[in-house]
């Protein structure tokens, strides 16, 4: 039951893949992991800050990142397969949302990532197993 009410309030606000705890938000990009139900993405570190929530597994669904180069480490797995990657985004811009796919390559899974553009909020959708997935969104 305390398992489950941990799970439950993980991952309610994106974790911050920076140091600076008084960073303005509207001065940050979102990476947030798409909503695929054949695979699931964790993001562990972005830098070298790690953003693993223990109350979630790992699969720490987004987070908060500052503009500039932002190296972002992944958990991927699906019914089969578990493997760490690394997506490296250049030119992070604050303000966007950068959303990260994973894929399949015949051998590993893999990932990439799409910038979203910029937006005033994004939602993503919590999974509550046994109840319905709750919309959460952030704000810049």
């Amino acid at each position: 039951m305390l398992m489950a009410g941990c799970a439950h309030f993980a991952g309610r606000h994106p974790l911050l893949g920076y140091t600076e705890k008084d960073h303005p938000q509207a001065d940050t990009a979102l990476v947030v992991c798409a909503e695929q139900e054949q695979y699931i993405c964790g993001i562990t570190g972005v830098n070298q800050v790690a953003t693993w929530e223990k109350f979630n597994g790992g699969k720490t669904p987004w987070v908060r990142v500052l503009p500039g180069k932002q190296v972002i480490k992944l958990t991927l797995s699906n019914s089969h397969q578990l493997n760490r990657q690394q997506v490296t985004i250049d030119d992070v811009q604050a303000g966007h949302v950068y959303r990260i796919d994973v894929g399949f390559n015949a051998t590993l899974l893999t990932a990439s990532y799409t910038d979203l553009g910029k937006m005033d909020a994004y939602t993503i959708h919590m999974p509550r197993f046994p109840l319905s997935p709750k919309a959460i969104t952030a704000s810049f």
